[in-house]
């Protein structure tokens, strides 16, 4: 068994009224199987969502990130990449930059798919909960 040890920092000094100062840290038990830092093309709204995170017998922690490049490597400041988790439901949405980490329940696959006519490059990974 192997520990994963993610830390989130939010950080400002104008978003509120008062400085933000927040940070968490958590150690994770994770075991097989698992998917270290990859990319992959997403494909656009209209075609099939691609499984990131198939369905299991426990649930995993799963990091995406939305590399800001469309699958031909051109910019794509515009388009989304739709998250779902088991269907055509999005769950989350990101922008171009933006990644998100969270837990993925074991019994519905993690699916991604473009908001638009364009693919886009993802990078993602994901450990299961030992």
């Amino acid at each position: 068994m192997a520990t994963l040890t993610p830390t989130l920092t939010i950080a400002s000094t104008d978003a509120t009224t008062d400085e933000l100062n927040l940070s968490v840290t958590a150690n994770l038990a994770v075991g097989p199987p698992s998917i270290g830092i990859s990319k992959t093309i997403v494909a656009v709204s209209s075609g099939t969502a691609t499984v990131l995170v198939p369905a299991g017998s426990e649930n995993q922690y799963t990091y995406i990130k939305h590399t800001g490049y469309q699958g031909d490597g051109t910019t794509a400041s515009t388009n989304e990449v739709c998250i779902e988790l088991g269907g055509n439901t999005d769950l989350l949405r990101l922008k171009a930059d933006e990644f998100c980490f969270f837990t993925s329940k074991s019994s519905s696959a993690v699916e991604v798919l473009s908001s638009s006519t364009q693919t886009i490059l993802v990078e993602y990974a994901y450990w299961t909960d030992a």
